[in-house]
């Protein structure tokens, strides 16, 4: 058996699965797939093996119950088997060919690391650039920005096993934070890490979740960093104030700031 699984979900999506089993049947390395379809009215589809070293899995959950119901079910089946490590896409998102080889390799280095991201290009749905996200990269900025957002891009991070059992898998009552709340419990006990290089291109669809779902994922952010507030810390109080001031700006103009921002 590999070492790595790469869980995707998936929900009504069958080009963007396609689109991100392409790019794992190109991507270096060994290690198997897990997809999991969240209840999607027409079931999806995948073949069993992508190629002679990677086998793939496909679960199916009866109803639509929210992505992080259906990452906690692949997530059982991959803890179950006795995978050392998780890796994270999405459907429609698409890797570098040597992003899983980095992220073990230094995984494997780095023993008190439970996560491990990367840069990140975001595309639209014709691959055309849109933004790159750079978030932080030395580990005193990282804690420092886990005030203000999520800096480990999900699709782009792949996450240590044994974490997992220690911490618990994803909350299932924080749709649209409920991988922001899971690297916040892991940085209370190991290290989070992002390589600064871009590994992942991820599809930001006007449809995703992320943008129809914005409003709903700020409320999340909001609760999650007066949770964990630090009253010592100034990057709490900007944390806040930043994420109240980003729920009375539009949509458009936070894409148009990411866009200059990047380049």
């Amino acid at each position: 058996m590999n070492r790595l699984a790469v869980l995707i979900p998936v929900y009504h999506n069958p080009m963007g699965l396609r689109r991100a089993l392409e790019s794992l049947r190109k991507a270096a390395g060994t290690f198997d797939v897990v997809i999991v379809d969240d209840g999607s009215p027409e079931p999806a589809s995948a073949p069993t093996r992508l190629r002679e070293d990677i086998a793939v899995s496909l679960l199916r959950l009866e109803r639509n119950r929210g992505i992080a119901a259906a990452l906690n079910c692949g997530l059982r089946r991959i803890l179950e088997l006795g995978y050392s490590y998780i890796g994270r896409l999405d459907a429609g998102d698409t890797v570098v060919a040597e992003r899983f080889e980095r992220q073990v390799r230094f995984l494997d280095a780095d023993p008190g690391c439970a996560a491990v991201s990367s840069f990140v290009d975001f595309v639209d749905n014709r691959e055309a650039l849109l933004f790159r996200y750079r978030p932080p990269y030395q580990q005193d900025r990282i804690l420092q920005w886990l005030h203000l957002n999520n800096c480990l891009v999900h699709s782009g991070t792949t996450m240590r096993a044994s974490s997992l059992r220690e911490v618990g898998l994803y909350r299932e009552d924080m749709p649209g934070a409920e991988d922001f709340e899971l690297f916040l419990r892991m940085s209370r006990r190991y290290s989070l890490s992002v390589l600064p290089e871009v590994l992942t291109c991820c599809e930001y669809s006007l449809n995703g979740l992320t943008v129809t779902g914005r409003r709903r994922q700020q409320k999340e952010r909001l609760k999650l960093q007066l949770n964990y507030f630090d009253f010592r810390s100034p990057y709490s109080y900007y944390g806040v104030a930043r994420t109240l001031l980003s729920m009375v700006v539009p949509h458009s103009a936070v894409l148009r700031m990411k866009s200059a921002y990047s380049r």
